[in-house]
């Protein structure tokens, strides 16, 4: 690859100036559209514009509204710095492409991008016997101008990123099985994967697919605590934990809370709340007794999210953030457990009445955003909040703020939801 020409101080200055960087845009441009430099480039300056042209190429390359590109490039190669027009063109900004070639250039960027990715996973996986079929499915693919897969694989997916981190877990975890050693979850990722954060469901479900068992059974997964407090009591052989008793909190372990025991529920309904001092601030109110309260932290664990698709059919309720992020966190967890969640304390007119966040502009744009396609997409219960937000030039009001407000009153307001369990 050509080395990018080292450009001048001066002509660095000059082309971060007003003129300068209009001048190489547009230059840039006309070449990129097939033009040439060395005729006469039509450019709309201002007064400030061209006595930056003018500075560096002189007047008689530079007009009210054009630059002569051929008397532009006799004047600068025969300036101080001696350069072409063309070379200072790719000493700001890199090599000089028409779109055609730049096409081009981005085929052979992806093809060879591919042909790398093919290699290192076909490298990763050949040591494996387990994995001969893969690998032969793998080096039979055609030459590399798609990111898809081989269509017979074990995977089971169309995601290129999703198959090859699959079988990369499955080559550590085969050869783990080869030593009598079982990988935690965490574990395989760090050691596969680059992280202990990688996982993706659909990468779960296609390691499960390529190693032939569920995702539970192929590796330990850690349980993932759930603090509650209210009308609940879980069972093993005996009793293991009463919600009910518990002050200020209990935490619980959700996967096996759900799965093994017995799980006895006397609420009217439960109550998730978003922020940990929201959910601590419940025990001194009457809703705890009713109510079984859980403290969401944040966007949901899985463990929280299957917990709640094992409870019984009672309505469920949630506080959270009178913001983008807190409809959003609620919205989320409906999907992973499958169950509606209806919002509370989380009105157009508590948002009004609550205190806003300071940010900075971009920020607030940002959430504004965020909002407005809130209103047009969110389940209907959370549209009016979203669209005051949107109105409101994208404030947040966090729910502590309202603690005042809504505690002396949230048991009332829980108890309309009585009659209506969720589904």
């Amino acid at each position: 690859m050509t080395k990018r020409p080292e450009l001048p101080q001066a002509l660095a200055r000059w082309a971060d100036s007003p003129g300068g960087s209009a001048f190489c845009e547009a230059a840039r441009r006309r070449i990129a559209n097939g033009g040439r430099l060395d005729r006469k480039m039509p450019l709309t300056m201002t007064p400030r514009q061209r006595a930056d042209l003018v500075d560096l190429f002189g007047s008689n390359s530079v007009s009210a509204s054009a630059v002569h590109l051929d008397r532009a490039n006799t004047a600068l190669l025969n300036g101080a710095h001696a350069m072409p027009l063309r070379q200072l063109l790719i000493a700001v900004s890199g090599p000089l492409l028409t779109n055609r070639g730049q096409a081009r250039y981005r085929r052979i960027v992806k093809k060879a991008n591919i042909h790398h990715a093919r290699t290192t996973l076909a490298a990763r996986i050949r040591p494996v016997p387990e994995l001969a079929q893969e690998l032969k499915l793998l080096t039979g693919l055609p030459d590399p101008a798609s990111w898809l897969p081989p269509q017979d694989s074990r995977a089971q997916t169309r995601t290129w990123a999703t198959y090859a981190m699959a079988l990369t877990a499955a080559a550590v975890w085969f050869q783990g099985r080869a030593r009598a050693w079982k990988f935690g979850e965490r574990e395989l990722s760090v050691r596969a994967l680059g992280g202990s954060k990688r996982w993706t469901e659909p990468t779960k479900a296609a390691f499960s697919s390529v190693v032939g068992l569920p995702f539970s059974d192929a590796v330990y997964t850690a349980d993932t605590g759930i603090r509650m407090l209210g009308p609940a009591s879980w069972k093993l052989q005996s009793l293991v934990a009463d919600a009910s008793a518990a002050r200020p909190f209990i935490d619980l372990p959700g996967r096996t809370a759900a799965t093994e025991g017995t799980l006895d529920i006397q609420a009217d309904g439960v109550l998730l709340i978003e922020n940990q001092e929201t959910f601590q601030a419940l025990s001194r109110t009457s809703v705890p007794e009713q109510w079984l309260c859980i403290w969401m932290e944040g966007y949901a664990s899985d463990a929280l999210a299957l917990f709640l698709s094992y409870l019984p059919d009672l309505p469920l309720t949630a506080w959270g953030d009178l913001d983008p992020p807190g409809i959003d966190i609620i919205v989320n967890l409906s999907a992973k457990s499958g169950r509606t969640i209806t919002p509370v304390a989380m009105s157009e007119q508590l948002y009004q009445e609550g205190y806003m966040l300071e940010e900075g502009a971009d920020a607030l744009d940002d959430w504004r955003q965020q909002a407005e396609k809130q209103a047009r997409t969110a389940p209907e219960a959370f549209r009016l909040l979203a669209r005051a937000i949107a109105r409101n030039n994208g404030y947040r009001c966090e729910q502590e703020g309202l603690h005042e407000q809504v505690l002396p009153h949230l048991h009332s307001w829980l108890n309309q939801y009585i009659d209506t369990p969720s589904t």
